[in-house]
């Protein structure tokens, strides 16, 4: 009976171990990249003037888009992750504009999110393009000048107490700019969701962006040129992580 009994032990290790070494957990997950868009954390309601920005500008907000393009997640062991995407944001239509849908990605720690807001030279200046940079979304001037990276519009309160119109598209390959985000995700066979915050006033903090020196700026100008420049270096500051779930 010993041997028999050897046997049976053995083969039940055996099987145990074979059985062990098979994971049950996915190698990858699906992931959302979602964007928040507030103003100095206050919640964006539509044409209401309801924001003060660092130059003590009072203005509302009736219209905010921007691109997000070519994401590039990047692990604790610096693996990158590339998304090759173009995608639109728009603060009031969040049902189909407010996430990028990344699909499934390996799973790791992640450490960072590198993005750009606008659209680079080589489809800015394309022929019919469809997607969200198709121009039904009214964010492209023409071929030659191509899109229009983001668009905020509205109205402000002016020096002599006046509502005044407030009309700020930024683009031209001037304004072609790369956000680094640091962030703090693990990816571990679970579907999961960035959380992104843009804040717009972060936009017109440091360089001060006062709109009484300025209240219409369309990039096509050459005295728009200083503006762009102040606008991609405080884009820098303007989205945070928010958590990851």
């Amino acid at each position: 009976m010993k041997p028999l009994f050897l046997f049976f032990i053995g083969s039940l290790f055996l099987f145990s171990c074979k059985k062990n070494t098979t994971s049950t957990t996915p190698e990858s997950a699906y992931f959302t990249i979602k964007f928040e868009n507030k103003v100095s954390g206050q919640a964006i309601e539509e044409g209401k003037l309801l924001y003060t920005n660092a130059a003590g500008n009072k203005f509302s907000v009736s219209l905010l888009k921007y691109y997000v393009t070519n994401v590039v997640l990047t692990t604790d062991d610096n693996y990158e992750v590339k998304l090759n995407n173009y995608d639109l944001i728009d603060a009031f239509d969040p049902q189909n504009f407010s996430s990028i849908n990344a699909g499934l990605i390996p799973n790791g720690v992640y450490k960072s999110i590198r993005f750009n807001l606008g659209v680079d030279s080589a489809r800015n200046h394309t022929g019919a393009q469809d997607g969200d940079l198709d121009p039904i979304y009214n964010m492209i001037w023409d071929w030659n000048t191509g899109y229009l990276f983001m668009k905020h519009e509205g109205n402000f309160i002016n020096t002599m107490g006046d509502t005044t119109v407030l009309q700020y598209h930024l683009g031209t390959d001037l304004a072609f700019s790369t956000i680094n985000v640091p962030i703090n995700m693990t990816i571990d066979g679970k579907a999961k969701n960035l959380n992104i915050e843009f804040d717009l006033n972060s936009m017109y903090d440091n360089p001060l962006i006062d709109f009484n020196n300025g209240n219409i700026h369309h990039s096509t100008l050459a005295a728009d040129k200083p503006w762009i420049s102040n606008m991609v270096i405080n884009a820098q500051d303007a989205f945070t992580f928010k958590s990851a779930n």
